[in-house]
Formats: C-alpha cells, structure tokens, sequence
C-alpha cells in the first residue's frame, strides 16, 4: 500500500446541517474545513474556517474551491455530475464518484442494487406517458408511488397515486420518473457504514425508522429486529459499500417485509439524519468517522453508550425549542427561516440500555 498523503484541509460540497455536524467533528481532529455553498446562509458557514458561496454550476469556481484543499467530501448526493467530475480529476473525491453518482439517479440506483446478489428493492417500471402509469397502477395492484428520479429526498417530487387521483395524472410530465410498488412492510430500517483507506469497516448497528409525509420523524436504537434480520440487513449495507469503493460513509435504508425479508429503498453517500443518534449515544459518532476516514486515518469501532430516541424539529415546532431545550440537548440548524417540513434541528432521548 503506497503511503497515504496526510489531509489538513476538507471541503465539503453542501452548507447545511450535516456540513454543520462535518466541521465540528473536523475541529476534534485539528483539521481546517472550508464549505462551498449553493446558499449563502446556511447551517455550516458560522462552523467552517472559511466559507465560499457559489453555484454548484460554477465550475471555474468549483475547481478552485478543489485545488485549496486536500480533500472534498459532500453532504449532499444532489451535485451536477460535471462538478463531480472536475473534483474526481484532482482524486480528492469521497466517498466515491460511483457512489454519489448513483445515489444521486434514483433509476440508477435501483438498477445498481438489483443487478447484486440477492439483494433486491421494490419493484418499479419506468415511466414516459399516462399509459405506463396505467399499466404500472394495474401490474402493482393498484399501490403505486411515482417518484423523480433525481431530487427526490424527503418526500419531494413524489406522488402517492390512488383511483381518486389517477386521472389527475393524465397530462403530466412523466420524464424522469418512476413508478414503484408500494410495499407493505414491518418496519422500517437503515444502516450506516464506514469504511477507511486500509479496508476497516465499522457499523453503527440498525436503527428503526418512522417517517411521516415521506420525511423521518424519528430514529429509534435499539431497533425491535431479530438477530437473522440485524445480521441481513449490516450483511446488505457492506455489499453495497464495497460494491461502490466507498471511503468515508453509506447510509442504507431499507423496509422489513412480513416475512422478514429485506428490500433495498434508498442509498445515500453521505451522514444520514438516521445517524443523528449516535451524537448522543456513542462514543464515536457518525460525523467522526466520516472525518477520520477521508483523512487518511482509521475508523474507530464505535462503543455505544446509550439507547435513544432521536427527534426531529420539524417546521413550526421549532417553536417549541426552549421548552424542549429544559429537558433535552437541542442541536439548533440555525435555519434563516420556518418553513413547512424544514427540518429545523433535532434531540435526542436517552434510554438505558437492557443487558
């Protein structure tokens, strides 16, 4: 193995809160952290060493931002693949350009999950027109969901469909967008994956997730899964992580059937709302590892402290915040403004472990 550069300097592509959490976990480990942004306010840029607002178009502006620093991580998939590429011919792309390319096309993504063994999502066609909305609301039992395939985080850019809205759709633009099964699952999981530059990999253990208007409401760990499907679903997140080159961190979401089978639902590069818990419940969280692992450092195996139940602070309920604040640790994202479903910060509810 040829001998790894040391990295002073990340950049992070993307200025909201999990940037925010990236510069925090950099300070531990003395490292200078510089944003480049899309939005001039944002989360992060009160936490870097300096800040840089731009179009995430602005490839003069994106290649400069690349030649300062030692590496680039990014706390958002939804990146043009062109600043990808621009980054990727420094070689200071992380976690991997397959990764965040991938994950970025929904298509892709299931396309890329679908062709590894035994691992599966939920079925889906693709769609152009009206009459392949038709046949997929028939070939899926009339339980269909039609999302974009790109820019389609936290709920946006999808539509549950239903005989009372259907014909609704009839003159719609159905380019990039897919029509998929909805499943009737148990319960819904994900894992988070880290991997370092001298092939560790370490697992913050699945967790338990309730979504409401298609945005996490809450993370809950220890998750209520039976060993068999712990071990499934950590046996699915390394696949995948190794299968994208991954050096830094893979949130994989998934949905546990009646069966106690697992289907693959989303993928993401990058910290994960899901892992907002470890903050609070373990010694090494999410946005450390991250950090130790584009740094050309190893990984640290997390100890876990804690069980806990992880909130988010959604819109008006931010509101709320002193009085949460009287009981809870609150981590404020120091949004400009309230907005319905904006995430606006989140705490975490300790529970004792049982041995």
């Amino acid at each position: 193995m040829k001998e790894l550069k040391k990295i002073n300097t990340i950049g992070i592509i993307g200025g909201g809160q999990l940037g925010m959490f990236l510069c925090l976990s950099a300070k531990k480990y003395n490292k200078k952290v510089y944003v480049y942004s899309d939005q001039e306010e944002c989360s992060a840029k009160n936490y870097c060493d300096e800040f840089f607002f731009g179009k995430l178009e602005d490839f003069d502006s994106i290649e400069k931002f690349t030649k300062i620093v030692d590496v680039v991580t990014v706390e958002t998939e939804n990146i043009p693949p062109k600043t990808l590429d621009i980054i990727e011919n420094y070689e200071k792309l992380t976690p991997s350009i397959d990764a965040i390319k991938i994950s970025q096309n929904r298509l892709k993504e299931k396309n890329f999950i679908n062709n590894l063994n035994k691992i599966k999502t939920t079925e889906f066609i693709t769609l152009e027109n009206f009459n392949d909305l038709l046949k997929a609301y028939d070939l899926f039992g009339k339980k269909v969901i039609i999302k974009s395939t790109e820019f389609g985080y936290d709920g946006k850019n999808q539509h549950k469909i239903n005989s009372e809205n259907l014909y609704t759709f009839k003159d719609f633009n159905f380019k990039n967008f897919i029509a998929e099964k909805v499943v009737d699952f148990v319960k819904e999981i994900s894992v988070i994956s880290c991997i370092d530059r001298f092939g560790n990999i370490e697992i913050f253990p699945p967790v338990e997730n309730v979504h409401e208007n298609n945005m996490l409401r809450d993370t809950r760990y220890p998750a209520a899964l039976s060993e068999d499907i712990k071990n499934c679903a950590i046996s699915y997140a390394i696949k995948i992580a190794k299968e994208l080159s991954v050096i830094g961190i893979l949130a994989t979401e998934m949905f546990v059937l009646e069966d106690n089978s697992i289907l693959i639902n989303e993928i993401a590069p990058r910290p994960h709302n899901s892992g907002h818990w470890t903050l609070d419940c373990c010694d090494i969280n999410q946005f450390d590892n991250v950090i130790l692992a584009i740094t050309n450092n190893k990984i640290k195996k997390p100890k876990i402290l804690s069980g806990g139940l992880m909130i988010n602070v959604i819109g008006e309920e931010y509101k709320e915040k002193n009085n949460i604040e009287e009981k809870y640790k609150f981590y404020d994202y120091f949004k400009k403004s309230i907005k319905p479903l904006r995430k606006m910060g989140h705490y975490t509810i300790l529970k004792k472990l049982i041995p």
